[in-house]
């Protein structure tokens, strides 16, 4: 918990605004895990987020050390290792943004948990609020919702199209 007091005060000191809050030691309790570091591919015609937003979202889950890749396009099938940052092609109407996440079932310690292979992110094009890319990278790295009002992983959250983000 200090560790997330810390992160938050590291923020806030930064000019970084966080109008949310992350309980990490209250999410699923899980022990969801990726068998390798994943790559972050951002799909750059297919993603209004930048590099150094992603760095800004990752360095909030304490992923900083994640490679992040830029292509121009990408396809929308799974890639063993890749964390990918694509459109909303294929969501639902009314949905701003959805994380598929591809794991394989596993018991560890008579637990069961995901050993997460790969995840493809999909956000609406017109969804630029840091919050979303953050909650939805949080189910990429195997977080489940968690419904305290002003979490980001709440599962009712309401985003706003637009967000507070320093680099706007």
């Amino acid at each position: 918990m200090n560790s997330l007091l810390f992160l938050l005060a590291t923020y806030s000191n930064n000019a970084y605004s966080s109008d949310f809050y992350m309980h990490y030691d209250e999410y699923n309790t899980h022990d969801n895990y990726w068998k390798m570091t994943p790559e972050i591919v951002i799909c750059k015609s297919q993603t209004v987020f930048t590099k150094e937003q992603i760095e800004y979202a990752l360095e909030v889950w304490g992923e900083k050390y994640s490679k992040i890749s830029i292509k121009e396009k990408c396809d929308y099938e799974v890639e063993t290792g890749k964390i990918k940052i694509t459109d909303g092609r294929h969501l639902k109407s009314k949905e701003w943004g959805y994380t598929n996440g591809f794991y394989t079932p596993k018991t560890v310690n008579e637990k069961s948990v995901r050993e997460l292979n790969s995840a493809i992110i999909q956000l609406n094009r017109n969804v630029t609020n840091i919050k979303l890319l953050i909650h939805e990278l949080g189910h990429a790295f195997g977080y489940d919702h968690y419904d305290l009002d002003t979490d980001v992983m709440n599962s009712s959250a309401k985003y706003s199209v637009s967000g507070n983000y320093p680099y706007w």
